[in-house]
């Protein structure tokens, strides 16, 4: 990683202040903020849009974006924050690691280098990946941090309760189609991200509410998201495990399932199958209304329009949200799935109206490039009265 040496990976991968704290103080130079015990977003009040000029902050007239990678729902995310760009004016650049830890952290630390005003980055290891944003936050970049830290803005949901809808949504349909009998398959992301733990343990408890008829005979962590990946995890599943009735994951591991599933001639139509992320492939399955039941989405394109505007605001020196709220949203039907696309279709307009755009990402705090030296040092949990 340029520019960062393993002591520095060693001595910011183990960070455990939470909340907010300085720069300064990491510095270990003083003063600054005081460092807090603020994991939550509750006290933030709703974000007030600067309606001021602003002033330049000298920093480079572009915004980037750090897959991880070839995702739908991160093509998406690109696909807004390239449109947002354009419409202010400033460049946009990206890279994808490929599932990659050093590659990531190494095209997140160029990006820094090279002159970005933002960066929006997906987490994929928090050991290479703090040091990299530690160096940005400290030379004023807004880093905006999709369920990640430190970050000066940070994309937020609540991934408990993400998790537990979709468990019970399946445990509600084995009750009530296969007679509270079913084994379950569950592709986790444990590794990508701590905030992901909390989805399996909500998974884990929605599904419970269904009674022990319902099975988890594969939890299985998957690394590398790509419908590749779930397409072969499913078929070596299939070989221990042949009366599979449910399989939970992200859409698009799941969609790999689903292929899978259809190839070997597995797939039935009593099957509950559900995502969470609302890729394309998946919302066109859910369209079918067949075993591909439910996918809890997110306005992907609609976020990345968003941090594409915010970036650049923070490069004029304007205010800007602390926290943007990821609501997830449950499609299980073609008009639920129509409904969502048609109003995500027109990011800049949605985002031209706000009682539009917090329909799907509330926002919540202010901050701009002269409070730089606060920002988030842990994954922050949404306040229940938003999501």
């Amino acid at each position: 990683m340029s520019g960062i040496s393993r002591r520095d990976v060693l001595r910011l991968g183990g960070l455990g202040v939470a909340g907010l704290v300085s720069v300064d103080l990491l510095a270990g130079c003083g003063g600054g903020s005081k460092p807090g015990a603020q994991t939550s977003a509750s006290s933030l009040t709703p974000f007030r849009a600067d309606t001021t000029a602003g002033r330049s902050t000298g920093l480079a007239d572009r915004v980037a974006w750090a897959s991880t990678a070839d995702s739908e729902f991160f093509l998406a995310l690109g696909r807004g924050m390239h449109e947002a760009a354009g419409d202010r004016g400033v460049q946009y650049v990206t890279a994808t690691s490929g599932n990659d830890p050093g590659r990531h952290a190494r095209q997140m630390s160029d990006f820094i280098t090279s002159g970005v005003g933002s960066m929006a980055m997906q987490p994929l290891n928090a050991d290479a990946d703090t040091p990299v944003l530690q160096q940005g936050i400290s030379k004023g970049v807004c880093v905006q941090g999709i369920i990640t830290a430190p970050s000066i803005m940070q994309v937020a949901a609540s991934q408990r309760q993400i998790g537990f809808d979709q468990g019970k949504a399946a445990a509600d349909y084995a009750v009530k189609h296969l007679g509270g009998e079913a084994k379950v398959i569950y592709f986790n992301l444990d590794t990508v991200s701590p905030a992901l733990r909390e989805r399996h343990a909500g998974v884990l408890a929605g599904l419970a509410t269904g009674g022990a008829g319902i099975e988890v005979v594969g939890d299985l962590t998957v690394a590398d998201i790509s419908t590749t990946s779930g397409f072969n995890t499913m078929m070596s599943a299939l070989q221990a495990h042949r009366d599979i009735k449910i399989v939970l994951g992200g859409d698009t591991i799941v969609v790999g399932a689903y292929r899978a599933l259809k190839s070997s001639g597995k797939l039935r139509d009593d099957m509950f199958l559900s995502g969470v992320d609302g890729d394309r492939q998946a919302l066109d399955l859910v369209r079918q209304e067949g075993p591909y039941r439910l996918s809890i989405a997110f306005a992907w394109r609609l976020m990345g329009y968003g941090l594409g505007q915010y970036g650049a605001d923070w490069i004029a020196g304007k205010q800007v949200p602390r926290v943007v709220v990821a609501k997830g949203i449950p499609l299980a039907s073609r008009a639920a799935v129509d409904t969502f696309e048609a109003a995500n279709a027109d990011p800049a307009a949605a985002f031209a109206k706000r009682s539009v755009f917090e329909k799907y990402l509330p926002l919540l705090g202010n901050v701009s490039y002269n409070d730089r030296g606060t920002y988030w040092t842990e994954a922050v949990a949404p306040p229940k009265s938003v999501l």
